[in-house]
């Protein structure tokens, strides 16, 4: 799923849809700061316009957060902005969703299948550190006859997957360097933009709708907490409220997360070869 997408689907399951606003104000050839009176603005929605004329982004900068606007140059011509306000931004939601899948920690995970670029044997090593987002290797094979064009089957020696120190081990050191397809268990990529693509079961989004709901509800306790206020289109919420939404928030994904039930899938490895080493 698209994070912008899954924005879209927790600002809905939250009530956080954009208002839009139109604000107009008098330019008296001076000033050069204004503000309008909705915000946070939610990002790509601003547009300026001076004498009816739309301004470019370079005449102009804007705070998307605090609603300041600092003109290039003075003006005495009507100045009007257009915009969506939002309690907040897809920034803030991407940071939500960020920390959400964070707290997931191995509980949940993405499946990579046969990758031949994972690792590879080198001639003398037994050790072999496996790929940073592994959570656990599932599945080795080896080339037979030590060229990517072979056939990929099972390796000549014996070996296991350390799970805390994520190494492979072999019951004994290879003579000759080959290569490796692994499949593995691998932590779930967080998004770093709202452009980026978030891959996991079905199910385990509305888990993490949980979890967001949580951390927005939680951000909202502590910014009315530092204005002191709530603005109408927010709603008469309290910092108690909030914060027993929060609590409830976690209480729901505890429960899912019990009937759900994300287990690590049974692995292939270890097995004994009589003439493949000790482990």
């Amino acid at each position: 799923m698209i994070t912008s997408d899954l924005i879209l689907k927790y600002r809905r399951r939250f009530n956080d849809l954009p208002t839009h606003h139109q604000d107009k104000m008098t330019g008296d050839g001076v000033a050069t700061s204004y503000s309008v009176s909705h915000f946070p603005i939610k990002e790509s929605t601003f547009q300026l316009y001076v004498n009816n004329s739309l301004l470019a982004t370079s005449g102009y900068t804007i705070d998307l957060d605090t609603g300041d606007i600092e003109l290039a140059s003075a003006t005495s011509y009507e100045i009007k902005a257009r915009y969506q306000s939002v309690s907040f931004r897809d920034q803030h939601w991407l940071e939500f969703i960020q920390e959400g899948m964070s707290s997931f920690g191995d509980r949940f995970y993405s499946a990579v299948m046969r990758s031949p670029s994972g690792m590879s044997l080198s001639a003398g090593v037994q050790v072999y550190d496996c790929p940073s987002a592994c959570i656990r290797l599932t599945e080795v094979l080896e080339s037979d006859d030590y060229t990517l064009s072979g056939n990929w089957v099972k390796p000549r020696v014996n070996l296991s997957y350390d799970r805390r120190s994520n190494t492979l081990v072999l019951g004994q050191k290879p003579s000759k360097a080959n290569y490796l397809e692994i499949s593995y268990l691998a932590r779930l990529t967080k998004p770093t933009d709202t452009s980026s693509v978030i891959t996991m079961e079905e199910d385990w989004y509305g888990l993490l709708g949980y979890k967001v709901g949580s951390i927005q509800a939680l951000a909202f306790a502590d910014r009315i907490a530092k204005q002191g206020n709530v603005s109408v289109e927010e709603g008469a919420f309290s910092v108690a409220q909030l914060r027993q939404l929060a609590n409830d928030n976690e209480a729901m994904f505890e429960r899912s997360y019990k009937r759900i039930k994300p287990v690590l899938p049974s692995y292939t490895i270890p097995y004994y070869i009589p003439a493949g080493g000790q482990i």
